[in-house]
């Protein structure tokens, strides 16, 4: 696909929920914002993004999230996505920093920006517009519109074959989803996160509602809103899984289930057949839960 081609499917709206200016005026149409020397890669998704995009070579350091695909995870680090130093990033004499919203301090991207290093922000939305949005963008940036395409035409056809599993369970499965914050604390997530976002495309309902964001929780807090199923990440299972062991729960990866990169269909196929599975054997009702 050529360029134009590309602005003219964004502005047309041709990814079908791709909506707002981002979609109409996407960083990619002026020239100068072509991304063609070394840069610096803050977030895992994001990261992951660029190498599926085959611009890898390109990636200077990366912050502590960034772990996958293998040639990322080798990469020098420069801290973690919130808590960055200016000399970490210098040091690697990068021409651009490119993060989706999340880096910081402030005063670190002050500094940087600073010393001559250009600034891009993408897309940091929480869902799958978000996603497609990002991809896009980075396409664009790095002049790699035709992968662009290709990897979201792969997402949507695994999001396509989780439908039609999901369809079987009868109702929306009731899911915590448990992530990992510090040794031992484990946090449940609310709304208007990655988390609440990877239950939707889930076909599930994520019963923590009544708040925004992560909160931590107790075993008891969890079982009191029956949950049919549990969505947990790999470092959170160590500490709180074995707790839970009556209910069903899905252990992954967490750059896996929430870097809402190039493997998002992956994540949500592979917990819509984790839920098919395990659910749909016993249909689920409105009783259903565990004590």
């Amino acid at each position: 696909m050529h360029r134009r081609d590309m602005l003219r499917w964004l502005g047309g709206g041709a990814l079908g929920v791709m909506c707002g200016p981002l979609a109409a005026r996407p960083a990619c149409a002026a020239h100068d914002m072509y991304v063609d020397g070394g840069l610096v890669a803050i977030g895992g998704g994001l990261t992951e993004s660029i190498f599926a995009l085959g611009a890898g070579q390109q990636v200077l350091g990366a912050d502590t999230t960034s772990t996958y695909p293998e040639p990322a995870n080798a990469l020098p680090r420069v801290g973690y996505q919130h808590t960055l130093t200016p000399e970490s990033i210098l040091s690697l004499r990068p021409d651009v920093l490119i993060h989706d919203g999340s880096a910081g301090p402030s005063t670190t991207l002050e500094r940087v920006a600073g010393a001559g290093v250009k600034l891009l922000t993408v897309s940091g939305e929480p869902s799958l517009n978000g996603f497609k949005i990002r991809v896009v963008t980075l396409g664009c940036w790095l002049r790699a519109e035709a992968r662009a395409m290709e990897i979201i035409r792969s997402v949507e056809a695994d999001l396509d074959s989780a439908r039609e599993i999901q369809a079987d369970l009868g109702r929306p499965p009731r899911l915590v989803l448990l992530m990992a914050h510090g040794q031992g604390n484990a946090v449940a997530a609310g709304r208007d996160t990655k988390a609440d976002a990877l239950a939707r495309l889930c076909g599930g309902e994520n019963v923590f509602q009544d708040y925004s964001g992560y909160r931590p929780v107790s075993r008891e807090g969890v079982m009191a809103r029956r949950p049919d199923a549990l969505i947990i990440s790999g470092e959170a299972a160590a500490d709180f899984g074995g707790s839970l062991s009556q209910v069903p729960q899905y252990v992954g990866d967490t750059l896996f289930l929430l870097g809402f990169g190039p493997r998002l269909g992956e994540a949500v196929l592979d917990v819509s057949r984790f839920l098919n599975k395990r659910l749909a054997a016993h249909p689920l009702s409105v009783s259903r839960g565990y004590a």
